[in-house]
């Protein structure tokens, strides 16, 4: 009565086994005193009901989790979302561990009071619910397809009508070509082509990501405004023709920097692979107008009707014929014959320059009709200089192919000039003195003195054209180089050679040379075009290397069109195409030649007979109009310029001497010292 006493006071109450001095001992007591009485039906409710009511909670909490582990894998099956079954997984473990604690029952120390409080508490706790999931079906998913892409990754791919080699083939695709992957079946890939063609493709024939390679067979375009197409891998070959922007082109053999390719057209060459690429764009132009010379450069060339090698023949063309070119698309012109028939060539089996046999033999006398021509060594206006000519000098014309002739000057000076730059008409005299009517007249001596004229008649030989006059002064050497002579006259005996900036003493002179003493005490006649009044006090200037490389960018541009307010390679109008050149260096210039005449770089001296002697290569030559300057071009050298002309024309050399309509230059700018 003393232990149920004592659980009444303080049911909860637990024992200090510290102070137990023999627990054991005890514990047998107390289990011999329990069973050594008779079972009654009290003791076996008290030792049953905890057992059976252990098993059912520990059954309950069993099927839970079995139910609630299919509910989520079930779940899972239907939504497919990892997230979700996630979710649930973790809602279930947090239910798990916030049910309570299974103490175990002492069967030792079975009570009444201890069966009541596990009891009320299995069944005063609700088990916990269940969690809720939300199933969605395939049709209130709204799941949007996205397509996968596949490209072709070798020259040509067969596409057959199943997954097999054996299969009938429906098409081909080329490289880089992009695919509509569908599926795949073993080895293969399902695809569907842009243009609609479906079927099998080998997994190994293509490839998820567009290469960059170059491979024979691949269809291209050009890129940039123009390319041009060449004879061979380098820029140091022959140009057969070109592609505008978006000419497509197929590449028949690959290399590192240049390739060989072909045009839609027909037309074969190489171009630099910078220039193409896989990706379409539009074209920009067909043809260019250019009515320029060419000649045919093949035995025999046919011209067609249309440009196309099936169009009907409709002449023949022998090697070295003249024919005027109308117009070209960069890979066929249309050209006019001698005879008036119109017709298209190839390009490739053109040429500009003219003929080199045969010259027919002339041997006659001609007279040069601008202010200065050059003498070079070969029929090109890119060979060495030999020697200049001046207007109205005269000229040995030993043979001429039409276009150039060879001549031979007074002093010796043998070389090419332009047949445009030769005239047969000699140049008009001025008016000469005559022969008085009366013998008594008194005739002032040429000479300007006062001395008495002669009683006698008059010579009858006419007195000189361009007599000299005596002067006194100091002039000095304005280019390079220049020829003291004997005689007035570039035919005469070269008694010294003078340097640029050194001074000489004037002792004659007329209108087209003068008298000349050295500082070493030789006289002789200089040209007047070689030297001037002011001191020179600084060495001839050097081009720079920037001013050389302004050159070359403007040649890059060579055969571009005219295009009003065009500044690109794909067009450029005469201020374009400098504001282009000197923008490739770094150099700002407005649009417009008025605009850079007007800039704030150093204006250079310059004179319209003799350009060579003061203009470098890079420097900016301007053109009056009556409201302005309304033409510039870019020095390059040897009298010449490279500049954009007109509507209708395109980049050309031109001689700053030829005669124009906005020639002479008025205004010289320097952008680069």
């Amino acid at each position: 009565m003393a232990l149920h006493q004592r659980h009444k006071e303080d049911p909860f109450e637990t024992y200090d086994l510290g102070r137990k001095k023999k627990p054991a001992r005890h514990m047998k007591r107390k289990l011999r005193g329990f069973f050594s009485s008779s079972f009654s039906g009290g003791k076996w409710a008290s030792v049953a009901l905890p057992i059976i009511a252990f098993v059912l909670l520990v059954s309950v909490f069993v099927v839970k989790i079995v139910t609630d582990s299919r509910s989520v894998s079930d779940e899972q099956f239907r939504n497919e979302n990892p997230l979700e079954v996630k979710e649930n997984i973790a809602r279930i473990q947090r239910d798990i561990d916030s049910m309570p604690e299974i103490e175990e029952v002492d069967e030792t120390e079975p009570t009444e009071t201890e069966v009541i409080t596990e009891t009320t508490t299995t069944e005063t706790k609700p088990a916990p619910q269940a969690p809720s999931a939300v199933v969605m079906t395939p049709e209130t998913s709204g799941a949007i397809a996205v397509k996968e892409y596949v490209y072709v990754a070798t020259s040509v791919v067969n596409v057959r009508e199943d997954a097999s080699t054996d299969s009938e083939l429906v098409g081909q695709v080329l490289f880089n070509q992009k695919l509509e992957k569908l599926g795949s079946k073993g080895d293969f890939y399902q695809i569907k082509t842009e243009n609609g063609i479906e079927g099998y493709v080998h997994q190994d024939l293509v490839s998820s990501e567009l290469s960059e390679a170059i491979v024979p067979g691949m269809q291209m375009y050009v890129q940039v405004g123009q390319a041009y197409i060449r004879s061979g891998g380098g820029t140091g070959h022959d140009i057969v023709g070109f592609g505008f922007k978006g000419t497509p082109l197929t590449v028949l053999e690959a290399g590192s920097e240049w390739s060989l390719i072909q045009t839609d057209t027909g037309l074969k060459g190489y171009m630099l692979n910078e220039l193409f690429g896989p990706r379409k764009v539009e074209r920009t132009r067909t043809t260019i107008e250019t009515n320029a010379i060419r000649y045919v450069d093949y035995d025999v060339v046919y011209m067609r009707e249309r440009a196309t090698v099936d169009s009907e023949q409709i002449a023949a063309l022998s090697m070295d014929e003249r024919v005027v070119q109308l117009s070209t698309d960069g890979s066929w012109s249309k050209v006019e014959t001698s005879d008036g028939i119109q017709g298209y060539v190839r390009n490739d089996l053109l040429r500009e320059s003219a003929p080199v046999t045969p010259f027919a033999t002339t041997n006659r006398n001609q007279y040069i009709s601008v202010d200065v021509s050059n003498v070079r060594a070969d029929a090109s206006t890119e060979s060495e200089v030999r020697g200049q000519v001046r207007q109205g000098e005269k000229v040995l014309q030993i043979k001429t192919d039409g276009t150039w002739s060879l001549i031979k000057t007074d002093g010796g000076v043998e070389g090419y000039v332009l047949n445009e730059f030769l005239t047969g008409v000699a140049p008009t005299a001025p008016p000469t003195s005559t022969a008085p009517t009366n013998p008594t007249t008194t005739n002032p001596p040429t000479n300007g003195s006062t001395a008495p004229a002669p009683t006698t008649p008059a010579p009858t030989t006419p007195a000189p054209t361009n007599p000299f006059r005596d002067i006194s002064g100091t002039v000095y050497v304005k280019v390079d180089a220049a020829n003291l002579r004997s005689e007035p006259s570039t035919s005469s005996v070269v008694v010294d050679t003078l340097y640029y900036g050194e001074a000489v003493q004037t002792l004659a002179t007329n209108d087209s040379w003068t008298k000349v003493k050295t500082k070493e005490g030789a006289s002789g006649y200089l040209s007047n075009s070689l030297f001037q009044n002011e001191e020179i006090k600084t060495a001839p200037p050097q081009a720079s290397s920037k001013g050389l490389q302004a050159v070359e960018y403007a040649k890059q541009l060579l055969g571009v069109p005219y295009v009003y307010s065009g500044s690109s390679p794909n067009g450029v109008d005469c201020s374009g195409l400098t504001k282009y050149v000197y923008g490739k260096l770094g150099v700002y210039l407005y649009h417009g030649s008025n605009s850079q005449a007007r800039s704030a770089y150093p204006s250079i001296p310059f004179s319209t007979s003799n350009y060579e002697a003061t203009l470098l290569p890079g420097d900016l030559v301007f053109f009056s109009n009556s409201g302005g300057y309304g033409h510039v071009g870019i020095y390059v050298g040897n009298g010449q310029m490279i500049h954009a002309p007109q509507p209708g024309q395109v980049v050309r050399y031109e001689s700053l001497y030829a005669r124009n309509s906005y020639s002479p230059v008025t205004l010289v700018k320097r952008i680069f010292n």
